[in-house]
């Protein structure tokens, strides 16, 4: 053993970059089956991939799992994207999955999911949107191929189930170039010429086969009909985007036409059950007025009709009496009104012109009254101006007299003032501003 000793870390490591550093197994592409899948609550997958001879450990990190358009499971043959690496933890060659798709109609089956998604989305799935079937259709038309055994397994089912209804047929392309084109301008063309109800319809087949009831224009024009659809394409587990699209989703064409009529025979049926029920109410109701009718004729009313209006005529002969009472005694109650009213009019009047007289001497004393207060009034008014006259200030200042005053107040004695102190002298005529110089008091 004279070779250089390596920790089996290191081995692992150089291992390892030799592997990242080879052009020839990065984004190197692996078709294998898949087994062992488990998705991680981190968002990582993690699966084994393998095929009859050999198998391979994978991881797919969330970032990339996030971007595949399906999520697989046990069983799945697939295409893989991958860079080849050893994890150091445990020395295992791996695969880092970096995309993936399903292997031989992987690009359809994206196709569908995606165009699924996006439809779901804006609601063209909604049952809220979806057409009631009518209950008895009597203008049938079916959209499918000429000529197929669809069209013969539809026409043979309703002419069976519902023959009374008219039946008119479209034939379309079903599959190849320009189907979905033939079966958007048939879809269109039906629904303005007042059908009840309309079949489109198709047998089985490959999902290559039927991928025109998967394009979008198909599934547009259906959400845009008036008339309702129902759509039986393909068999059970044959799922297209027109079958979750349609008003109504048959497993077969079959289905559809079954789905579309009722039973004839189980109308009939109805029908005469319900004819048989009405023909019963009919006479129940026939016997219960017989019924009512012999009562009637046995009544007393039919028997001896006179016996019922001698009461009736007693008591309106009762009513008249005393209605004649009552309008005399009314006629005789007016005559006294009359007359008391022509008493109280006549005192009434010599009353009012009592009163007149009455105030119009009330009148004639207020205005005497009136005119000597106002005079006594105004006699005591010039006496008063007089006295405020004889005692006002300004006429004892006309006689040669002033009123003095420091900062607005009266000055009455020398002791209220002071030298220098100005004053303020009020005359009859005006005002004198002046300074005291001296004081002398009286002795």
């Amino acid at each position: 053993m004279r070779n250089r000793q390596l920790s089996v870390s290191a081995l692992v490591r150089y291992l390892k970059g030799k592997l990242d550093q080879d052009p020839l197994i990065q984004r190197v592409i692996v078709a294998g089956e898949i087994s062992n899948f488990t998705a991680h609550r981190s968002g990582h997958w993690y699966f084994t991939l393998k095929d009859e001879k050999s198998r391979i450990s994978c991881v797919m990190f969330a970032s990339n799992a996030a971007r595949c358009k399906f999520i697989p499971k046990e069983g799945d043959s697939v295409l893989v994207q991958a860079n080849t690496s050893i994890f150091e933890a445990s020395g295992q060659l791996q695969l880092y999955v970096t995309a993936m798709k399903p292997t031989g109609l992987g690009d359809l089956y994206l196709k569908y999911e995606e165009l699924k998604r996006r439809l779901h989305e804006e609601g063209l799935f909604d049952p809220a949107r979806k057409k009631p079937l009518p209950q008895y259709p009597m203008r049938i038309v079916v959209i499918t191929g000429k000529n197929t055994a669809a069209r013969q397994d539809v026409v043979t089912t309703l002419a069976r189930r519902w023959p009374i209804a008219q039946v008119s047929e479209v034939p379309v392309l079903v599959q190849g170039e320009g189907a979905a084109a033939q079966i958007c301008a048939a879809l269109r063309q039906a629904d303005t010429l007042g059908f009840d109800v309309m079949i489109l319809a198709r047998g089985g087949g490959s999902i290559e086969d039927l991928w025109s009831f998967n394009e979008e224009c198909v599934a547009r024009t259906m959400a845009g009909l008036q008339t309702p659809v129902i759509c039986g394409v393909g068999h059970e587990v044959d799922v297209t985007i027109a079958d979750l699209v349609a008003d109504r989703r048959a497993p077969t064409p079959t289905g559809a036409a079954e789905m579309a009529t009722p039973q004839l025979a189980e109308v009939q049926s109805h029908c005469l059950r319900q004819r048989q029920q009405l023909i019963y109410l009919m006479n129940q109701k026939l016997r219960q007025q017989r019924q009512r009718y012999q009562q009637q004729v046995e009544s007393r009313i039919f028997q001896d009709p006179m016996s019922l209006l001698q009461p009736l005529q007693m008591r309106l002969d009762y009513d008249s009496s005393r209605l004649q009472n009552t309008t005399q005694r009314i006629r005789g109650q007016r005559a006294r009104l009359d007359q008391l009213s022509a008493v109280l009019l006549n005192q009434t009047s010599r009353q009012v012109h009592l009163q007149q007289q009455r105030l119009g001497q009330l009148r004639l004393n207020l205005n005497h009254h009136e005119k000597q207060q106002l005079m006594l009034r105004q006699q005591q008014l010039k006496e008063k101006i007089r006295l405020l006259d004889a005692y006002s200030p300004l006429k004892i200042l006309g006689r040669g007299y002033g009123l003095i005053a420091q900062n607005g107040h009266l000055v009455r004695s020398i002791q209220e003032v002071n030298i220098n102190e100005e004053l303020r002298i009020r005359l009859h005529d005006g005002q004198i501003q002046a300074l005291v110089k001296e004081k002398e008091e009286q002795a």
